[in-house]
């Protein structure tokens, strides 16, 4: 079997993206108000880290968008610490195993102009 490589994903130090997450089909990402909280909390210890600014964000039950500048940080690293970090905690919350992401998060480059 023969698997293609990932395509790269763009990136600048001074990008505003568009970020899209979303859960594996059969597990709810934000069933309670409570988890959407825990998200956007574990978010705000992650922007005093890095340093980047959300301007606008959207959570769903099974996905989520956000429009982040990432004010000079790596996005890639941001948005793995941040569902991985949710991930366990949700994971240990609901007494279950494995993945809760489906794959890694989508990003594109707003275009401002």
């Amino acid at each position: 079997m023969f698997l293609l490589p990932r395509v790269r994903r763009q990136k600048s130090e001074d990008a505003i993206y568009h970020v899209m997450i979303r859960s594996i089909t059969e597990v709810p990402l934000f069933e309670k108000h409570e988890d959407k909280i825990r998200y956007l909390n574990k978010m705000r210890e992650y922007q005093k880290q890095y340093g980047f600014k959300v301007y606008a964000y959207c959570l769903m039950t099974n996905h989520g968008h956000f429009i982040i500048d990432s004010n000079g940080a790596d996005i890639s690293k941001i948005m793995q610490g941040q569902n991985l970090s949710y991930a366990i905690n949700f994971n240990k919350i609901n007494k279950r195993r494995g993945p809760l992401f489906q794959d890694r998060f989508k990003s594109k480059i707003v275009d401002t102009q």
